[in-house]
């Protein structure tokens, strides 16, 4: 004897709404992962300091001095010729923009010294030297 109970129950589960949620998770996460994106050089060794300020929420142009004497702006490697019309530039647009230097701990001091010229030269008189805090007791 065969009972007809009605329509087959789809067993399969309705996955929709897992979709949208993680989706919705997947947005989040690249919001909050590229919503401050700080300028970091990966080779890059800051010499410590014991002294010093943090800078204000001005947006500096980063100058990295690495190890071999290569310069490297905004993760780009920048000739010293293209530095200086960079500098220029920067300084035409805002006479307080700031710089930000910061050199290798085992690069030669003239290269730094280089760059500190032309940022003089540009005329830009916001100039820091970037360095690691050092940690008490050490």
């Amino acid at each position: 004897m065969r009972l007809d109970l009605g329509d087959d129950v789809d067993a399969t589960p309705n996955l929709t709404p897992l979709i949208d949620i993680v989706f919705l998770l997947l947005v989040f996460f690249l919001v909050a992962t590229t919503f401050r994106k700080e300028e970091v050089e990966m080779d890059l060794r800051l010499p410590d300091a014991t002294t010093g300020v943090a800078r204000s929420e001005v947006r500096p142009i980063i100058i990295n001095v690495l190890a071999s004497g290569a310069l490297s702006v905004d993760g780009k490697d920048v000739p010293m010729s293209t530095l200086e019309q960079m500098l220029r530039s920067a300084a035409k647009r805002d006479a307080k923009q700031e710089v930000l230097i910061r050199g290798d701990t085992n690069t030669q001091f003239g290269v730094v010294a280089r760059v500190l010229d032309l940022c003089r030269a540009a005329p830009l008189r916001q100039i820091a030297i970037g360095a690691t805090p050092q940690q008490k007791g050490r």
